[in-house]
């Protein structure tokens, strides 16, 4: 009695098997799902295969397992083609065997497959607990009719009264489980579908709240100065100043737009070979004042390695770093800028002695909402940070501590050259000299 159950169990790890990890390879894919149809129905092939090689009672004529089972998850899920091909497999392969279930299998299949051809619309439109119930229902139906006839074409040798009863009794129960499995697979993948696209959502909701915030502002003050400079009693110096008031905020509201356009579209329109260490000097230069004016000195160990992207996103996003590293040193403190040679990778790292970020906020760090700046903010800087260096095949790393600083790690790919080997390795001896 045990051996029974052991091999009915064993059928059923084999049908179980096909259920869980067809789903999570193809939930993935973005083929035609024709294709996944097709991958799943000849997963049910297999597993008939399966059930008749390793079946139970193989004393007698009749071969007893649970094959029936993926002939109805076949045709009830798949449809008319996916029932007559697993069908035609179960009888080929049965044939192999011999004996008079050969003539019960190939009845059996044939109405498995019919029936189930008829019913997939009307089972495809029940809710899943009664598409399970239903289809435990069928397959009780279905062991039935093989037991009936089993008994009605046993002459000398009938099949064992025990596994008749056992199958009859598992087979039904067996398909509710696969069924209860295979809705809850489906079910967890299109939950997790919606709240993907609830997430991209949103951030899309986030992302156009923060650009109607941010624009809103310089244009309210630029139409607001404007306003004042078609007043008649004004004098001609308070007019230059509003006029020049009034073009820094739409100066101010063209960048946020172009914040935004970068990351919306971060790929390299122009790509060129470009010299870090040259671009790095540029945006400190640019810094410098701004350095100043915070009481922050900028330390930098540069060595003229070379990358592949677009001059003035790269020079964005390293601007936008080193600010950041500056606005984060409001008393004071030292900016380290340094590029060395990593893996065969560029390494850019931007070091500074602010007040550092949380775990929580470095996690968040990059999303288009979210800003550690308070109302100063929006989170676009790290936003198109992380697109340029994405853009540019590269990855960037952040380590964070509260009031002991943050360093940026850039890595970028090396541009290639006819001579890389010879020029990595006279750079970096010229690194370590440095």
């Amino acid at each position: 009695m045990l051996n029974i159950f052991k091999d009915f169990l064993l059928n059923l790890f084999f049908i179980l098997l096909p259920v869980f990890l067809v789903p999570l390879c193809t939930e993935q894919e973005k083929g035609p799902k024709r294709v996944r149809l097709y991958l799943l129905t000849i997963c049910y092939a297999v597993v008939i295969v399966l059930c008749i090689t390793l079946p139970v009672g193989e004393e007698s004529d009749f071969i007893f397992d649970l094959r029936q089972i993926p002939l109805w998850l076949g045709g009830l899920y798949g449809g008319a083609g996916a029932a007559a091909f697993l069908a035609l497999t179960a009888v080929a392969y049965r044939s192999l065997f011999g004996g008079a279930g050969v003539f019960v299998t190939a009845v059996i299949s044939i109405a498995i497959a019919a029936t189930s051809s008829l019913l997939t619309k009307r089972f495809i439109r029940m809710p899943a607990k009664q598409r399970a119930l239903f289809a435990a229902s069928l397959s009780f139906g279905s062991g039935v009719l093989t037991v009936a006839m089993a008994e009605w074409m046993a002459a000398a040798v009938s099949p064992p009264p025990s596994v008749a009863l056992i199958f009859l009794l598992v087979q039904p129960i067996s398909m509710l489980v696969v069924c209860s499995f295979w809705e809850m697979m489906h079910h967890s993948i299109a939950l997790r579908k919606q709240i993907i696209r609830a997430e991209k959502m949103e951030a899309v909701t986030h992302l156009a709240a923060s650009i109607s915030h941010e624009i809103r502002n310089p244009l309210t003050a630029a139409r607001g100065f404007i306003q004042l400079i078609e007043e008649q009693s004004l004098a001609a110096d308070k007019r230059r100043q509003y006029a020049r008031i009034a073009i820094e905020e739409l100066d101010r509201a063209e960048a946020i737009i172009t914040d935004y356009l970068t990351f919306a579209k971060p790929a390299p329109e122009t790509p060129e070979k470009l010299n870090v260490k040259l671009e790095i000097e540029r945006v400190i230069d640019i810094l410098r004042p701004l350095a100043n004016m915070s009481c922050v000195d900028i330390q930098a160990t540069l060595a003229p390695f070379s990358v592949i992207g677009e001059r003035e996103k790269f020079r964005q996003c390293l601007l936008n770093v080193m600010k950041n590293a500056i606005e984060a040193m409001p008393n004071g403190g030292t900016l380290q800028v340094s590029v060395s040679i990593d893996s065969g990778r560029v390494l850019i790292r931007i070091a500074d002695t602010g007040v550092g970020m949380t775990k929580e906020q470095l996690e968040r760090l990059g999303e288009p909402y979210f800003t550690t700046k308070g109302v100063k903010g929006t989170g676009l800087g790290m936003m198109v940070v992380y697109r340029i260096v994405e853009s540019m095949n590269g990855t960037i790393r952040i380590e964070s501590e509260v009031h002991k600083g943050t360093t940026v790690s850039i890595y970028l790919p090396l541009a290639p050259s006819p001579s890389s080997s010879a020029i990595s390795d006279k750079e970096k001896q010229l690194f370590a000299a440095l």
